[in-house]
């Protein structure tokens, strides 16, 4: 089952926009047009997830995602709780 969470990616200050968890992979989407392509449909498959780990930005409760890759994206996940066990049950 697919759950949307509203998030805003930490990347040159915030890209608003939403996270999808589903039996695969978590994927952030934003309808910005100024952001590279990459960032617009941003697909995370578990397989290439390291770690997720919650931390901070500015002061603000964010969750980061850690890849096999080193590569890692913070976000401000609304319903940080939720978002997390929605992870822990992905199957």
């Amino acid at each position: 089952m697919k759950k949307m969470f509203v998030a805003s990616l930490c990347k040159n200050g915030l890209l608003g926009g939403a996270l999808y968890v589903d039996s695969v992979s978590v994927t952030y989407r934003t309808g910005k047009l100024t952001v590279p392509d990459k960032f617009r449909n941003l697909v995370m498959p578990y397989a290439e997830i390291e770690s997720v780990i919650n931390s901070r930005w500015l002061g603000l409760p964010t969750i980061t995602i850690q890849l096999k890759n080193r590569e890692e994206y913070q976000f401000i996940v609304f319903g940080r709780k939720a978002f997390i066990a929605a992870l822990r049950n992905s199957d």
